[in-house]
Formats: structure tokens, C-alpha cells, sequence
């Protein structure tokens, strides 16, 4: 039967009204922005910087002027923007373990925050504090203590789905904040244009013969366009040095196994949620009316083709891994609160449950690595900082390594610096086709080297200084090198870490 104008009405009553934020949940969402940015700082001022930071660290200690030109000789990958930023933070706080890491502590706090609102915007407040949630769930906490400039990336993306969804703000306002974020994003990482692709398929599929593409549109190509034009020497020099050997080639492997880097414990909460549902699910008729996806919901669940189109690009660009598409993770959060606010926005139980589900987790892991930062450290280096003085008391002056980012960590936490030493292999020079370069991190620090002092030396260099000189993890191709060489290596130490001393 026609549901009458009385039921209707109740109907109405009983359900969360759209928009509705309580005081509170504005509360729980800055208390947990504020409880991963201070968790963030613990977590930053514990954890020892591994090779990709210490890049960050060396160039953005450069003069301004110096950075733009370090980087036009393919020192690194990343635009001038993001080594400018930490360059400030770096001046203001002074060095250390933290300060290069605050931008991006600082970025990942407001990109949840940005998140929250937009999706409290679509539905309420505790269906926000569920899709703030959810990137807190995702490999998300782990760039906001890491001094990269993916953070800052998330934030941008969260900014641009926030800009495109708020129909408070006029069209032109609209449109000038979404192309300022892609301004932005392109400027702090070159992927961010494969952001735009979820609102060009949107636009695609809504569009009809005649009709012309948006205003936000518009402003996201040309936003795009803009650092693209003005930074090409930059990405040219790069490309032209490393793309054709660079260490992650896309794969259909590499591309089934993003998504579950993205969401590393995805399955396992959604599970749980949805045994949660069944649970709490209400037989109220009501329950089975479910309104008509939003736009913003389609959005959010199109980003998950940002890894699909940026597989087919990264053929061109040979650059292809899971936190290069950050952009992901706005929209995938946004659209599950809206889907859960879809289906179950009158059964309050639900969405309860699954909001405690969810922070409780995001908490609780990054509570775990509070407590033991060193478990998400991407260097292997303290091993080699609890025997340095062993070696030194036994006469080695030398600490030299053929791994290449043991080499750069050793350097950077080493109680003599000046005496750690990157070994090369002897095929250094020759030019590798056809695959990833196994020497592209040493042609990295060999370019870095122009501008921050390293000691690099071949294997003639260490047969001179053989008896003063420690060999540290060698790997195969150095042991290859020395035996070819006519030099004898004797193991010192096996634990706990392997430490070969060189014969006459």
C-alpha cells in the first residue's frame, strides 16, 4: 500500500537528518587529528631516517637556488616544492629526526580533517567520523611520520574532493579551489594529475551531445598543466637519466597488489563490519528503502581506477608503486560512509558499531608503533651502530659498503661520517637495458654527491686502504669484484650483521 502523508512524516523523524553534526563529533574528529599529530611526532623523533628521506634531508638543506639546480641534474624525482617546504620547517626547527617530518604530520591531520567534513557534508557527523576513520585504516599513518611528500599529497586530494562536493560554495568558488589543489599536487608529486581521472569519468558518463566539460574540470587540467610546463627540464633531466632502469616497472602483479597496500588490514575489517551488520541489522521495513547513489559517492568509488590508468601510463614512465596514488584514499573513504549512510542511516547501531570498529583500529596499530617505532623503519642500519666501535677499536678506519642505502643511513647516523665509504661495482659505468638498473641508487648518490660530501670509492681505492677498511654486508657482485681483484676477505663478525675484514 502507498505509504501515507502520517508515516511519511515519522519516517522523516525518525531518520538522521543529512548534514546533521552533532557538537561531539566535530570533537572525536579534531581529537583524533589531534592524537595522530602528536603520535606522529613520537613516532618521527624515534624513528631513524632511511634512504629516500635522507635524500629529502640533503637536498632541502641546500641553498634555495642550489635545490632547483641539483635537481635538474636527476638528483631525485620529486618536484623543487616539497624540498622547499622542508627546507623552512628544517630552518625553523633546526635539524634532527622530526623537523623534515612536520610537514607531513601536519599535512595528513588536515587531510582527515578535510575528509570529515566532507563526508559529514554528504551525510552526518558520525557517518564522517567513519570515513576519517577509514583512512586512518589505510597505509596512510605510516607516510605522516615519513619525510616524503605523500602526506602532503593525501591532503591535496582530500582538498579537491572536498572543493568539488561542497555546493555551499558558489561555481567559480568551486572551481578555483579544486584547480589551486591541483596546482598544488602536481607541484609537491608528478602523479598528482592522475588524480583529475576519477572526475573526468564522472563527467563522461554524465555527459550529452553538446554539453561542455565544467568549470572544475577545466581548472583541474589547466591547475595540472601549469607545474608540468614550468618543471619539464626537471622531469626531462630525471626521466632521461633514470626512467628506462627505474627499480619498479609496472606489472599486472604489482598492479593486483596495490589495492591491498593501500588497505593493508581491508578485508579483515570489512569482514568484521559486515558480520557487524548482520548483527545489528533491524527487521524494520524501512531499513530496506535505500535512496540513489550521489555523485560524490561515484566519485569516491571511481578513484579506484587511478591505479588502473596510472598502469597504463607508468609503461611511458617505468614508475609504478602503491604510494604514488594516494588520491585513492579521500575518495574510497568518503564513498564507504556514504554507502553505509545509503543503506543503514536508520539503524544508528550500525553505524556505531562500525565507527568504533574502525578508529579502535586505527588507534590501536598506531598506538602499537608509538611503541615500537622501530618496527616500521625502512633501514636495517643499527646493527652496524652497535658494532662501529668494536671496529674502531680494532683499527679500521673504513666503513665501507656496497649496499647503497646502508651506505647513506650509516653515514647519516655514524659517529664519524667522514669514514664511511660506498663501494661501486666494477660494471658501474656500463649502461643496463632492457630491465630495472641494479645500480640506479648508486647512480643517485653519485649525482647527490655534487652537492653533499660522500666518500665513493672503487675497488683499486679499497685495495689500498685494505687494512684499515671494514667491509659491511658485502653483497654478491662486491665479492665477485674482490675475488677478481685478487683479494681475500675473511668473515669478522656474522651477527649482527656480516662484517668482513679484507686479506694483503
Amino acid at each position: 500500500m502507498p505509504t501515507s502523508v502520517k508515516e511519511r512524516r515519522a519516517t522523516a523523524t525518525e531518520s538522521p537528518r543529512v548534514g546533521s553534526t552533532p557538537l561531539w563529533t566535530w570533537g572525536v574528529a579534531v581529537l583524533l587529528a589531534v592524537f595522530y599529530f602528536l603520535t606522529s611526532i613520537q613516532i618521527a623523533a624515534h624513528r631513524l631516517f632511511w634512504f629516500d628521506e635522507l635524500f629529502t634531508l640533503h637536498i632541502a638543506r641546500l641553498e634555495l637556488g642550489t635545490i632547483w639546480t641539483a635537481l635538474s641534474n636527476g638528483v631525485d624525482a620529486l618536484p623543487p616544492l616539497y624540498y622547499i617546504t622542508v627546507h623552512f620547517f628544517d630552518s625553523m626547527f633546526g635539524p634532527g629526526d622530526v623537523a623534515a617530518r612536520i610537514p607531513s604530520t601536519i599535512a595528513m591531520c588536515v587531510g582527515l580533517l578535510l575528509i570529515f567534513d566532507c563526508a559529514r557534508r554528504l551525510t552526518n557527523g558520525l557517518h564522517g567520523l567513519i570515513a576519517l576513520a577509514v583512512a586512518t585504516c589505510s597505509f596512510l599513518p605510516y607516510y605522516g611520520f615519513e619525510a616524503r611528500s605523500y602526506a602532503i599529497y593525501f591532503m591535496l586530494a582530500a582538498l579537491a574532493l572536498w572543493a568539488w562536493t561542497d555546493d555551499s560554495l558558489s561555481p567559480k568558488t568551486q572551481a578555483i579551489v579544486f584547480g589551486v589543489a591541483f596546482l598544488l599536487g602536481e607541484s609537491f608529486h608528478y602523479y598528482f594529475g592522475m588524480c583529475l581521472l576519477p572526475f573526468v569519468l564522472w563527467e563522461l558518463l554524465r555527459w550529452k551531445p553538446g554539453q561542455k566539460p565544467s568549470m572544475k574540470i577545466l581548472a583541474g587540467i589547466v591547475g595540472s598543466f601549469i607545474p608540468v610546463l614550468l618543471l619539464s627540464p626537471l622531469i626531462l633531466s630525471f626521466s632521461r637519466k633514470f626512467a628506462g632502469g627505474y627499480w619498479n616497472r609496472p606489472s599486472f602483479l604489482e598492479l593486483r597488489a596495490i589495492f591491498s597496500q593501500l588497505f593493508p588490514d581491508g578485508l579483515f575489517l570489512l569482514a568484521l563490519v559486515m558480520i557487524w551488520i548482520v548483527f545489528s541489522r533491524s527487521d524494520d521495513a524501512r531499513a530496506t528503502e535505500i535512496e540513489p547513489m550521489q555523485s560524490a559517492e561515484a566519485i569516491g568509488w571511481l578513484c579506484l581506477t587511478i591505479p588502473l590508468g596510472a598502469f597504463i601510463v607508468s609503461f611511458e614512465t617505468n614508475a609504478f608503486y602503491s604510494r604514488y596514488f594516494m588520491g585513492v584514499l579521500p575518495g574510497v573513504a568518503v564513498a564507504f560512509s556514504v554507502l553505509m549512510w545509503r543503506h543503514f542511516r536508520r539503524t544508528t547501531q550500525i553505524a556505531a558499531g562500525v565507527c568504533v570498529l574502525l578508529v579502535g583500529w586505527g588507534v590501536a596499530q598506531q598506538m602499537t608503533t608509538v611503541r615500537h617505532p622501530d618496527k616500521v623503519e625502512a633501514t636495517g642500519i643499527r646493527p652496524f651502530l652497535e658494532i662501529e666501535s668494536s671496529l674502531r677499536l680494532e683499527g679500521k678506519r673504513y666503513y665501507v659498503f656496497s649496499g647503497p642505502l646502508l651506505f647513506l643511513e650509516a653515514q647519516q647516523y655514524s659517529a664519524h661520517p667522514e669514514q664511511v665509504v660506498l663501494l661501486l661495482p666494477s660494471d658501474f659505468n656500463h649502461q643496463m637495458k632492457g630491465g630495472p638498473d641494479p645500480y640506479l641508487h648508486q647512480r643517485l648518490e653519485a649525482n647527490l654527491a655534487q652537492y653533499y660530501p660522500m666518500q665513493i670509492w672503487t675497488v683499486d681505492d679499497l685495495a689500498q686502504h685494505r687494512a684499515e677498511s671494514a667491509l659491511i654486508e658485502p653483497d654478491e657482485v662486491a665479492l665477485r669484484d674482490l675475488k677478481h681483484a685478487g683479494i681475500s676477505v675473511t668473515t669478522r663478525f656474522g651477527e649482527p650483521m656480516v662484517v668482513d675484514y679484507l686479506g694483503e
